[in-house]
């Protein structure tokens, strides 16, 4: 990666900033990339040499116009015509980064052995809000391998209060 796709999420980010409407560029930023996962061989159509700038640039607004806000196609477009579609999930990656950053947003896996009840997933986002200062958007897991308790990985940090890691510890006090 050569950081144009941090320059354009920077460039985006402006202007959602200055149009007012972040989250509506959020969800359709999200949306792109929903489309592009599902579809990975549309994103090597878009970045495909052989293929006629213009013929993609057609093709762009057939699928995108009417679908994404002005300024997420107007972004599409630019990046067709200035060759850069292969940056377009680094720069939706950074898009969102700044988005979570700037709304107070971080984002938790939570592993469980068995899964959470409402009230047990309520209290544990409460403390991470607690513990980062920040709105927790989490997501759950399970694994059958911690035999209890959970992890959580939040804005780089991992926390492990399973059983497997305190009979580690257990052994090794022990050894």
């Amino acid at each position: 990666m050569n950081g144009n796709g941090k320059e354009y999420a920077l460039a985006m980010f402006g202007i959602a900033l200055e149009k007012e409407n972040l989250e509506v560029m959020q969800e359709d930023m999200q949306m792109l990339k929903e489309v592009l996962g599902e579809n990975p061989g549309y994103l090597e159509y878009l970045v495909n040499p052989a293929v006629k700038k213009s013929e993609r640039l057609e093709n762009i607004k057939e699928v995108f116009e009417d679908k994404v806000c002005e300024d997420v196609y107007s972004f599409l477009c630019i990046l067709c015509e200035h060759e850069d579609t292969y940056c377009i999930n680094e720069a939706i990656n950074e898009f969102s980064n700044m988005y979570e950053n700037y709304m107070h947003f971080a984002t938790a896996v939570v592993t469980s052995a068995v899964e959470l009840t409402e009230e047990e997933k309520a209290k544990l986002i409460s403390k991470l809000t607690k513990v980062t200062g920040k709105r927790i958007v989490a997501s759950y897991e399970i694994d059958k391998n911690l035999m209890g308790g959970i992890t959580v990985e939040v804005d780089g940090m991992f926390y492990d209060g399973s059983v497997r890691k305190n009979l580690k510890n257990i052994k090794e006090v022990i050894s």
